[in-house]
Order: structure tokens, then C-alpha cells, then sequence
């Protein structure tokens, strides 16, 4: 019974784990942003503000002072979905004042991006290794449930071993593979990212943090974003700014 049991009893720890890792996996550009206040350029030229929740495929906008619309309705988020989200421009998030523990704290961080610790550089180095032999491990999943289907009784359950694939194929998908040499190297680096705005090509300069599948991020990035609000309110001129891939590349390293 055990040769039964205990594949039986490793498939539904392995469906447990992938069910707990794909609700909880994030976007790894999008998750810097999480529970911070930030403004969303859509394509349409539409403004969207709030705090930002990412979502593994949905995004929401908590509002801090939800107010009533015309029909009286006090609206506390707002829920971006699939298609919207692809309609997506950038992603923005101000700066911190100078002078407050805030900007003390970005100041580290960028200083960390820009020059890595020994540490960093290694975590960087197991993930890309990771990503390189993804094929490999996969291919060693796929080897084990054979061998597990022929010389134990799991073999007679209908469909266990396509369940088992699926959940093997699950795992990996939840690392990302994103992995891009020219990226990888101007990671920390100042670049130059290209837009395309109305048939013209518009530049941003900041520094390169991640990137990911589908988006880009870039730090401290000088931009004025046009609001359209009739409001006193100084805005910032640096933001670090989300760029999804589908929308924009980085086309130069800047020398300093």
C-alpha cells in the first residue's frame, strides 16, 4: 500500500504548495509598488490614482478619500482587470520630499541598486542559473513521474500521471523566466527607455531596477506628468515609473 500512498500523498502536497505559490505570485516589477500611493497613465490618456495592490491577474486602487459620484455612490477602489491592465501606459510613484525619513530610505535603496552587495549579486547569479536549466529540471519532472508511473501502483489511477505533469509545469511556470542578457547586464546602470507617443519616440532616463516578462522598472526618472487638475499642488518631477514591455524597451546605457 505504501508504493500507493506515498506518491498519491506527494502529488497532493505538490497541488497544495503550487495552489498557495500561484495565489500568492506577483509580478516581480509590480510588487515594488505594492500598498504604495501611485498614478496610472492608461492608453487612452486617462488618469488613475490611489493606493496600489498588485494582484496576481488583477490590479486594484484603494481610494484614501472615496467621495460620492452623481449618483451618490461612495466608491472606495477601483479594479483593473486583464484587458484594462494590458491598456496600461506606465505606472508612477513620486519621489519622496527631501528631507524625510522617506527620501532617506529611497536614497538607500537606489544607492543598493546602483551598487550591489556581494549578497545581491549572488541571489542574482542562483535565480539566473535557476532560469538557464529551467528546461533541464523540467525535463527531470517529466522523467521521475514516468518512473514513479511504471514501478508503483499510482500507474493504475486514471490520469495521475498528466495531473502530476500539470503540476510539475505549474511549479516552474511560477518562477519567472524572463531572463535577457542585455537587460541582466545594465541592471543598477542609468538607461534610456523609448515610448512611442503619436507616431513620435519619447524618451525617459532613470535607473534600471528589474524587469520581468512584461514590464520594466526604472528609478528616479525626471517627468512632469500632465494631470489635467485644477489643483495649487506642486507636483514631483521624479517618479520611478513602471513601463510595461508591450509599450516600451530600453534602447541606450547612459554613461555617468
Amino acid at each position: 500500500m505504501l508504493d500507493f500512498w506515498l506518491p498519491m500523498a506527494l502529488i497532493f502536497l505538490a497541488a497544495t504548495v503550487t495552489a498557495i505559490v500561484a495565489r500568492r505570485r506577483r509580478d516581480r516589477c509590480l510588487k515594488y509598488f505594492n500598498r504604495d500611493p501611485v498614478l496610472i497613465l492608461m492608453q487612452t490618456g486617462k488618469w488613475l490614482w490611489g493606493d496600489f495592490m498588485a494582484y496576481p491577474a488583477t490590479l486594484e486602487l484603494i481610494f484614501k478619500s472615496p467621495q460620492k459620484d452623481e449618483n451618490g455612490i461612495c466608491k472606495a477602489s477601483y479594479v483593473l482587470y486583464g484587458p484594462e491592465i494590458d491598456g496600461i501606459r506606465k505606472i508612477l510613484q513620486a519621489v519622496p520630499d527631501k528631507g524625510t525619513p522617506e527620501h532617506e530610505r529611497w536614497e538607500r535603496e537606489t544607492l543598493a541598486i546602483a551598487h550591489p552587495s556581494p549578497l545581491r549579486r549572488f541571489r542574482r547569479w542562483i535565480w539566473n542559473v535557476f532560469n538557464t536549466l529551467r528546461d533541464a529540471v523540467s525535463q527531470s519532472l517529466t522523467v521521475l513521474i514516468g518512473s514513479m508511473k511504471k514501478t508503483t501502483k499510482i500507474g493504475n489511477v486514471a490520469g495521475a500521471d498528466k495531473r502530476a505533469g500539470e503540476i510539475g509545469n505549474t511549479l516552474l511556470d511560477t518562477v519567472p523566466s524572463a531572463y535577457e542578457p542585455i537587460l541582466e547586464k545594465y541592471l543598477g546602470k542609468k538607461v534610456v527607455v523609448e515610448m512611442l507617443k503619436d507616431k513620435t519616440v519619447v524618451e525617459f532616463t532613470g535607473l534600471l531596477q528589474e524587469y520581468s516578462g512584461k514590464y520594466l522598472l526604472i528609478r528616479n526618472v525626471p517627468f512632469s506628468p500632465d494631470l489635467n487638475l485644477k489643483t495649487s499642488q506642486k507636483l514631483p518631477e521624479r517618479f520611478d515609473i513602471i513601463f510595461p514591455r508591450s509599450k516600451a524597451l530600453v534602447r541606450h546605457c547612459v554613461v555617468n
